[in-house]
Parts: C-alpha cells; structure tokens; sequence
C-alpha cells in the first residue's frame, strides 16, 4: 500500500467507529476463559506427568485416556520427538470457509508440528513462549505473530491465565487478503515476502501491539462473527483481515520483532523504511552516518536482508514514486523522472521498463484505461 505522500504522518484507520468494540472483548474473554473438556483433560495429564496431583490408580487411566483422545484429535501426537504435519482442508477446520478462527487450548501437548496452511496467533491474556524452528519467543498480552510457510512449532501455554486465538487461513486466502495490502511490492514487502517463505534469517514475523484496543477489538469482533456466522460473515471476516493486516504494518511495524535470541525490533527495518522515505536523495554515505554503519559492513547487511543492493533498492522505490505520479498527476514523463531524482530522462525510461515491462507512457495508458 504505497503512497506518494508516505512522508505525512501517519494515521489511525478506523473501522466502524459508530459501534462500541469494547463489547466484543468482553465477550470473548469470557467466552473463553472457562476451561473446556479439552484445555481439563490436558491440563490433568500435565499435572500429572510433572507430580503436581497424585491420582489413583483408576483415575491415571482415566487421565491417559482423555489425554489420548483429545491429543490425537488435534496434532495426531505420539510418544515421540517427530514432527506431526496438521492437513489444510480437511474437517475440522475448513468445511465452510478458507479460515478458521478459534481458541488456543491451554496446557496443549508440545509437540513440534507444521502446516499446510496459515496460522496466526494472537495473546489475548497472559503470557506463552512460541517454540518456532528451535527459536524461543516470549509471548504477552497484544502479541500477534504468523511463521514461515512449514516452519517447525509449538506452543508453550501450560498456565490456567493465558488466553489467546488461532487465526488458521488456508494459503490463497491469506496471500489474497496480506499481500494485497503489499501488492505494490515495496522493499518492504520484499522483506516479508523472505522471512514467510523461509529465505530470510528469521523464522516468525512478531508485532507488540501491546494495549492497543484496535487491533484486540478488531480480532474479537472477527472472533464473534466466526462464531455466529450472520449474513455475508465470510465477506465481513476476509475484510477484517486485510484491514488488520494494513492496520499492523501502518502502526506497528517498528515494533515489529524478527530476532528471537535478542528479543527486539528489527533493526535493518529501520534501515529500510529511512530509504524508503527518503529515497530521492539519501546516499549510502548518509545512511552509514546515521546508522553508525562502515560502508562495507552495512552494504552487506542490506543485501543480506533482501537480497538486493542499495541502489537497487534506491532505484525501485524512486521507479515505484514515479508510477504513482504517472496515474495521480498529469504531469510530462520528463517532469515525473527529475522529481525522483532522475537527471537522464532516457536512463528513468529504460529503469521503468525493466521494472513494469512497459514504458512510462505506456503504463500511463494502460492503468488509466482500466
């Protein structure tokens, strides 16, 4: 979701303001907070198994066999350390539509298993660790994450507090509502695009979103509309998340964490999005001075993280400047390419063509006819 203008401050969307979401989480968290037969039988193998409770000998068989049925249903889980692989359309989960929103259950097995679809999680009370691809992340309350495509994972949620929501999405949905928020490929997007599809060097995107009301309304409200399937709900839940998605990167994509073993935003992010503000006249120079970087060093890094050089990503983000321009002004080729920057207007010509495969002129065209 490119704007020209990205240099204004940003601003909050909002979403229905006529309605009080305050409503929808109170209702889910209580709806959520009783323990189901589920969440009672693993949390008694769990006491069990760590000597917490002393049962008899007819109520361990009771425990194991709870456990057993229950374990087996969710993640087929063995006595075991193999990873378990939970399908993509099968029942229970997508019967009636591409998502699947539902209640983490507490005390669940841990058992490293992947998927074939997309899985989001999101704290809504408490605190968990999310064991993904051997990396540990502490969870808290306002945390949302989603993991690489087949990323190994478990989730450690042994605590009668914490409660938290799955937002499994089968893959063309997800891709059809998160990366049309980024279908205008931004260096950003490219970032993303490495880390969920295992080519970066972090296995999990995590936002902080902390207290924001926002983002837990918005779940909630996603969350009652999945459980009371009203008129046109799958319309309304597929809008939500491409709302939340752009919510998530407009306002907390600088609390964004990728780097389990420190625990803190990523830093080359910061790079990024500082070119991509200022990508019309910031120099590799300028970005070493402010970053506290050697030339060499942070030439690597940038590579590294999208696999692009500097003037690479400098180049597309100026090109990707000058399409919006192209459709939003009616100003001459020649005008559009000296504001990105560029002195030659045959050099911007040939840039734009590599990019979009048509010439400014032609883009001009072809998008202003549609």
């Amino acid at each position: 979701m490119y704007l020209y203008n990205n240099h204004k401050k940003r601003r909050r969307m909002t979403m229905f303001p006529s309605i009080d979401h305050s409503s929808y989480i109170e209702k889910t968290l209580k709806e959520l907070s009783p323990f189901t037969p589920m969440e009672k039988a693993f949390r008694d193998y769990y006491q069990y198994t760590h000597q917490m409770i002393s049962p008899s000998a007819s109520e361990i068989l009771k425990i194991k066999s709870a456990y057993e049925h229950f374990a087996y249903g969710i993640i087929h889980a063995k006595p075991d350390n193999k990873v378990s692989v939970i399908s993509d359309s099968k029942e229970p989960f997508f019967h009636s539509a591409p998502f699947h929103i539902m209640k983490h259950p507490r005390y669940i097995p841990q058992k490293n298993h992947t998927h074939r679809f997309i899985e989001l999680f999101y704290v809504l009370r408490g605190n968990c660790t999310h064991v993904c691809d051997n990396r540990h992340y502490h969870l808290t309350e306002g945390d949302f994450c989603l993991w690489q495509f087949d990323a190994p994972h478990y989730i450690h949620s042994n605590n009668d507090d914490v409660l938290a929501l799955n937002i499994l999405i089968q893959k063309p949905a997800f891709l059809a509502n998160f990366f049309g928020v980024l279908s205008e490929e931004t260096i950003l997007s490219v970032y993303f695009n490495k880390i969920l599809y295992g080519n970066g060097d972090s296995p999990m995107l995590l936002f902080r979103t902390g207290n924001d009301k926002q983002i837990k309304n918005m779940i909630c409200f996603m969350y009652q509309e999945y459980q009371q399937k009203n008129l046109c709900w799958q319309s309304v839940i597929s809008s939500c998340l491409g709302f939340l998605f752009a919510e998530l990167l407009r306002t907390h994509s600088e609390h964004l964490i990728t780097s389990a073993k420190e625990e803190k935003s990523d830093f080359s992010l910061e790079i990024l999005r500082y070119i991509q503000l200022h990508c019309t006249e910031v120099t590799l120079e300028d970005l070493c001075q402010k970053f506290n970087y050697s030339s060499a060093y942070l030439s690597r890094l940038i590579k590294k993280k999208t696999g692009l050089t500097f003037k690479e990503i400098v180049n597309g983000e100026k090109i990707r400047q000058a399409a919006w321009l192209l459709l939003n002004t009616s100003r001459s080729v020649s005008e559009i390419a000296q504001e990105v920057h560029f002195c030659d207007t045959s050099h911007f010509s040939r840039m734009f063509q590599r990019i979009y495969s048509l010439s400014p002129s032609e883009y001009r065209i072809k998008h202003n006819n549609k």
